[in-house]
């Protein structure tokens, strides 16, 4: 047998010590496996990490964000800050400075566009290896109904989703923040009938947007079909970076919601915050930011947030989004 790359088994207990101190640690675990990939295609036998070998490894990828490099990199810098404070030689990598993109754009589906995805989820035949067709139109409607990120729709367990009272419970969201969602009547419906047919006596632990062998669904391949989704439903994919991305429903969410607030009523000072609450963002000037309306759908909007939050809140970068 060859040599063992030491730090497969260092970066095991560096995770068990994230865990043990309440981090979720999910997607910084596979950055680490894939690092320890890395390490092994180099044939790193000692436990050292000079700075060319890190240097290579935080080069950017042909295809790969800012955003994405930066959490790449931030995951493996915390690791060599770990090795270096138990006395190992390494050479711990400078963090991205200002990674997110300032300039990103959401794009906001229409509501005619919006109707024509559901018609081509409710259309989805029969598939071989996943549960699609069963699963997509009531989580589909579940992230543009109740505006949630996907991470935590996937994660959503059976007991989570309480079906008398039409509320959905996030457990950890971004940030580590518990929520309350409430659903509306007509997506309560739809979720009942999905639960009697496909979820009726299995333990509520189990997840409640379930794979066809009743594990977490990954979001990697969900995100891959929304393109053919999209394709089918006569909406084009503008490419890498303008979307539209599955992330996309939960903007189209908020701005709709928005939307529909002011067209009843609804002072923009109740609006936000109510909104901010409801999504699960970190402040009211996050909403404002991440609500990139359309000016030639929502002007009036534009131009009412204008008047309530010019001179109030300070510029934030945008949150793009990942999880």
């Amino acid at each position: 047998m060859g040599n063992k790359n030491p730090f497969i088994d260092l970066a095991a207990s560096f995770i068990n010590l994230k865990q043990v101190e309440g981090y979720k640690y999910q997607e910084e675990t596979d950055t680490l496996r894939r690092f320890n990939q890395f390490l092994s295609a180099k044939n790193i036998v000692e436990p050292s990490l000079p700075k060319e070998i890190m240097d290579e490894w935080c080069q950017q990828g042909l295809y790969e964000s800012r955003k994405s490099m930066s959490n790449r990199i931030s995951a493996i810098r915390q690791f060599c800050i770990y090795l270096a404070s138990l006395g190992y030689e390494v050479y711990i990598p400078e963090a991205v400075k200002k990674a997110q993109n300032e300039n990103f754009v959401p794009y906001i589906f229409s509501h005619d566009e919006i109707r024509r995805i559901f018609i081509t989820i409710d259309n989805l035949p029969p598939g071989r290896r996943y549960n699609s067709d069963i699963v997509y139109p009531v989580l589909y409607r579940v992230l543009y109904g109740c505006g949630l990120r996907v991470g935590e729709a996937l994660s959503l367990k059976i007991k989570d989703v309480d079906l008398i009272k039409g509320i959905i419970t996030i457990h950890h969201s971004k940030y580590d923040k518990k929520r309350i969602v409430l659903m509306s009547q007509s997506l309560l419906v739809i979720c009942r009938e999905y639960s009697e047919k496909h979820l009726d006596g299995l333990p509520e632990n189990n997840y409640f947007f379930r794979n066809k062998d009743g594990g977490k669904r990954h979001r990697g391949t969900i995100g891959q079909q929304f393109r053919n989704i999209l394709w089918q439903s006569g909406i084009p994919y503008l490419g890498k970076g303008k979307g539209p991305r599955l992330h996309d429903l939960r903007h189209a969410f908020c701005c709709h919601s928005l939307k529909q607030m002011s067209d009843n009523g609804v002072d923009l000072y109740c609006a936000l915050p109510v909104l901010s609450t409801y999504v699960g963002h970190a402040s009211i000037a996050a909403t404002e930011r991440y609500l990139r309306l359309t000016q030639d759908i929502h002007t009036d909007i534009e131009a009412k947030m204008s008047e309530l939050t010019d001179h109030v809140y300070p510029e934030v970068e945008y949150d793009d989004e990942t999880d």
